[in-house]
């Protein structure tokens, strides 16, 4: 594991000093309040389950500028749900083949599925994997959401949690953590000019080099029976889900990774796959001469380097007969930024000379229109930060596009021996660059409904997760 930086021993030391203070003067309202840590060492109980959300064809695809409705299905769109109980606490882990999952959206599957089947509606991540190439839940530049389809998956993502506890059988788990750097690159470069641009270009000769890191952890969360047969697993990397492209709706490169363990293995088991702090990370090398990385045969192999280091991962798998459950999250109200005096020089001020999202003025405008009177009713946006153990992994998320630095940020500080950071999860709540970032400019901190929170939200957000992080450590 990766030691925390100085600073932040710094700030973990007396943080868990005051936490434990915290545990011992507060336990029974904390008990009362039902969104503390808890763990438990009673035999655990997994079990997995899919269901497909695949939209009709015609369904607008969200992920670009402008309307793009689907020609066809290239592979079906997934909700894959894991359930483990320990005791008397119980958790699911839902990964969706969705770009986004709306908060109003997770609020009625975990409203369905406690309703259900008693989980804690509180205890349910449900992570979108940003497929560029699914269904419409989300409304941002040119493409509308359909209320219909929002309905529709909600209910069938809460299927997906029912029947992966009516499948729970006696398991074991074992975390690991793999290594893939050659299909993840980040998009964001400084140039010859002192500016930072998102994909200026293949060959571009004004590139200076990368404005940030890459994540080449791929997390795994595996998961046996008793009789030592695999059940399923849980995945984890940061990459944008933008390698298919084109009218035809996909899951992207998490379709291969499932194939690819699937077919590895030669069994048809669970595997939900929770999407990285990959908000500025992507599959294009603008170094590179080589042709664009877009396609069905991109995907492939993208989906394949992933889902092989997930193999090697669960081929050298310890598994423990016992694996305590812990939950905790917290709802953070993060400001929305500052936006000038009006929209238009607002949009003068942000728009970038070359690159993604230069140009389109237009758009901007009434994008940034649309913000100013989010702001107008409230001048806070509510993001739900939320952490779970099982057994020796620990899965922390937030409802933004997060930047892979503050990923990372957050990896250092943890106390647990394997971390998972998942993006999207939970709600949407647009991109959470570093404040780096935000002097450098960008696509990203363009201000729309994609990117609205202020500098900082980022770092607030890395803050808290940490803290509920050692919030689970510091209840064994």
């Amino acid at each position: 594991m990766t030691k925390p930086s100085p600073t932040l021993r710094g700030l973990l030391v007396p943080a868990l000093l005051t936490l434990a203070l915290f545990e011992l003067t507060s336990a029974a309202a904390m008990a009362q309040e039902g969104n503390a840590a808890k763990t438990a060492a009673s035999p655990l109980k997994a079990g997995f389950a899919r269901i497909d959300i695949t939209p009709p064809v015609g369904a607008e695809m969200p992920g670009g500028f402008g309307k793009n409705p689907s020609k066809g299905i290239h592979d079906p769109l997934f909700a894959e749900a894991a359930y483990f109980a320990n005791g008397s606490i119980e958790l699911a882990v839902v990964g969706v083949d969705l770009i986004m999952i709306p908060r109003d959206v997770v609020d009625e599957t975990r409203k369905q599925a406690e309703a259900r089947c008693g989980i804690p509606g509180r205890n349910i991540l449900i992570a979108a994997s940003h497929t560029h190439n699914g269904g419409p839940v989300v409304e941002c530049f040119g493409v509308d959401r359909d209320s219909a389809y929002c309905t529709t998956a909600a209910g069938k993502i809460a299927d997906a949690v029912v029947q992966a506890k009516e499948k729970a059988v006696e398991a074991r788990t074992a975390g690991g953590m793999g290594h893939e750097d050659s299909v993840g690159l980040n998009r964001r470069f400084r140039m010859k000019d002192g500016s930072v641009k998102t994909h200026p270009g293949k060959m571009n000769p004004d590139i200076v080099a990368p404005a940030g890191p890459i994540d080449p952890d791929v997390g795994v969360l595996a998961v046996q029976n008793a009789q030592g047969e695999l059940l399923g697993c849980v995945v984890n990397h940061a990459l944008h889900g933008t390698t298919m492209s084109g009218n035809l709706v996909s899951a992207d490169w998490p379709c291969y990774v499932r194939q690819t363990i699937r077919g590895g293995l030669g069994a048809d088991i669970g595997v939900v796959v929770l999407n990285g702090a990959c908000g500025d990370v992507t599959q294009v090398d603008n170094r590179s001469p080589r042709p664009s990385e877009f396609g069905e045969a991109w995907s492939r192999r993208v989906g394949m380097c992933i889902g092989a280091e997930a193999l090697k991962v669960l081929a050298k798998a310890e598994y423990s007969p016992t694996a305590p459950l812990g939950a905790v999250s917290e709802i953070m109200p993060l400001p929305i930024r500052d936006l000038a005096g009006s929209d238009e020089e607002l949009v003068a001020r942000e728009a970038p000379g070359t690159g993604l999202g230069s140009g389109g003025n237009e758009v901007y405008l009434r994008e940034a229109g649309l913000v100013r009177a989010m702001k107008a009713q409230s001048p806070t946006v509510d993001v739900e930060v939320q952490a779970l153990r099982i057994g020796d992994m620990a899965i922390v998320s937030n409802s933004t596009e997060y930047f892979c630095e503050l990923g990372l940020r957050i990896k250092r500080g943890s106390p647990w021996k394997y971390t998972m950071v998942a993006e999207l999860s939970n709600g949407y709540n647009g991109y959470s660059p570093t404040i780096e970032a935000f002097k450098g400019g960008g696509y990203e901190t363009r201000t729309a409904r994609s990117s609205y929170l202020a500098p900082g939200a980022g770092e607030d957000i890395a803050e808290t997760s940490v803290r509920l992080l050692c919030r689970l450590a510091a209840n064994p």
